[in-house]
């Protein structure tokens, strides 16, 4: 005699209901998956990568969330010239709807670089300029081991903040001639 299962796979739901365009921004439903691809920025035309719904749902200021059907399928883009932080189709969030600096993009101040542990080009510069070295990526990844990082909803990117700190670390060396 021989089983099948008659349960399907459990799937994520999206806070978006189909039918009405409905979303549950306070964040508790809201555990989508990242939309695949890139698309280009609606400003800038360069690639940008998917973000998850709880990383705009932790990061949008309460008056934009209210403005916004749902949460899902928002692109991140990175580009440092370009004031869009977050599109999808012809919905633009530049940083007067985002809660925190956007530390990649020109003109940021603080320029923070990683999210959980309050690194920033600043403070990297400052080692720099004082030592020759940083330990910002040390600490960030023995800090990640305890007491943990939570990227996907600190970091405006919605990922890890490695690549970004250490492309920032190279910039300032090669700024200050190091």
């Amino acid at each position: 005699m021989q089983f099948f299962s008659t349960l399907k796979p459990k799937q994520e739901e999206s806070c978006c209901n189909t039918t009405d365009q409905s979303c549950d921004t306070q964040g508790d439903n809201c555990c989508t998956p990242q939309p695949k691809g890139k698309e280009p920025c609606a400003k800038c035309g360069q690639k940008a990568k998917g973000v998850l719904a709880k990383t705009l749902n932790a990061l949008l200021k309460p008056e934009t969330k209210k403005k916004l059907e749902c949460l899902d399928g928002f692109f991140y883009c990175k580009t440092p010239s370009c004031k869009v932080i977050y599109f999808r189709g012809n919905t633009i969030l530049t940083q007067k709807d985002v809660s925190v600096v956007v530390g990649l993009k020109e003109e940021a101040s603080p320029a923070t670089v990683c999210y959980c542990f309050g690194w920033t080009k600043e403070k990297i510069k400052e080692q720099l300029d004082n030592s020759g070295e940083t330990n910002a990526l040390e600490d960030i990844k023995a800090k990640m081991e305890d007491p943990g990082c939570s990227c996907e909803v600190l970091n405006p990117s919605g990922g890890c903040c490695l690549g970004d700190v250490t492309k920032a670390i190279k910039e300032i060396k090669e700024e200050i001639g190091l």
